[in-house]
């Protein structure tokens, strides 16, 4: 649980107040349990109003009247100068007492690892039959299944790109969740994967061949046998599909969807979803015509 004394110890506030939820999340979400939230900007207090898995609300002090006509008595109003930096300061103190960044590292005596590759020493977990190539770096969070290949150069569980503007300055967020690459899946040199972040792990299924200079950023979820080649970018928490076939450079924005079976041309820009089996190219990427070839008679 998370109570005052975490938000006291983490970010100085020392009002009194007591509380105690089940975790942190945007004001608008509903993860089906207690939560702890900010707001800063009075466009969000209509979703605010309508969780109600929303206990604790961070709020600016210019914000606090509106919040109090607004969100229901059973959500308790805080009032901090900074709310954005509150929260994310929070987050990123309990991110960095979680088991992944204390737990050693465990790596099964099968697995194949060049004396120049780096292996961080706690919160890694190498399967049997792993061939970790010169220069690769593998941080905490890392769950390698069996057989994966990380190419030279390449790394996994790096930190997502996310950060904060506050009003004490830029404030990077700690990343929380697990990076994991399937069985058989093979990871090309200079490739990159970043971590999970708020509780959405990012996953790369099996038997999925990514290409050199690719990037999965956090939180993407890609199924099993997906090809994603060189040059192309996985925004944070997309969702793609079996037997996606990812064209060089093309980009998937962050939240798309992609079905199973599709195909994204090379260059390519998906905004939106893209239907099972069909195929996209442009951008924004749209249902390709495709002219049959003709043949010589």
């Amino acid at each position: 649980m998370i109570t005052q004394q975490d938000l006291a110890r983490s970010t100085g506030w020392s009002a009194e107040a007591s509380f105690s939820v089940a975790r942190l999340d945007l004001a608008g979400n509903d993860p089906g349990s207690d939560i702890l939230s900010f707001l800063d900007d009075a466009k969000f207090l209509a979703g605010a109003s309508r969780n109600p898995a929303l206990r604790v609300l961070l709020v600016n002090p210019e914000l606090l009247d509106e919040a109090r006509e607004r969100i229901p008595p059973r959500t308790k109003l805080i009032a901090v100068d900074d709310p954005r930096w509150h929260f994310y300061t929070l987050h990123n103190t309990l991110a960095l007492e979680g088991p992944l960044e204390n737990e050693p590292s465990i790596i099964d005596p099968n697995a194949r690892i060049h004396p120049q590759a780096f292996i961080d020493d706690v919160g890694v977990i190498i399967a049997g039959g792993v061939v970790v190539e010169p220069h690769a770096t593998v941080l905490r969070s890392a769950r390698i299944g069996e057989g994966a290949v990380l190419r030279a150069g390449s790394v996994v569980g790096t930190p997502g790109f996310e950060h904060k503007r506050t009003s004490r300055g830029v404030l990077s967020v700690v990343h929380d969740g697990e990076t994991r690459i399937g069985a058989g899946t093979e990871i090309g040199s200079l490739a990159t994967v970043a971590r999970g972040f708020a509780r959405r792990h990012t996953v790369v299924g099996a038997d999925c061949r990514i290409d050199s200079n690719a990037m999965i950023a956090h939180s993407a979820q890609l199924g099993e046998r997906v090809f994603v080649a060189a040059g192309a970018v996985i925004a944070g928490s997309a969702d793609v599909g079996d037997d996606v076939w990812i064209g060089p450079g093309a980009t998937v924005i962050d939240r798309a969807r992609i079905g199973a079976g599709a195909r994204v041309a090379l260059g390519s820009v998906v905004f939106t979803k893209v239907a099972p089996g069909s195929t996209v190219m442009g951008n924004p990427a749209r249902p390709a015509k495709i002219t049959p070839r003709r043949t010589a008679v």
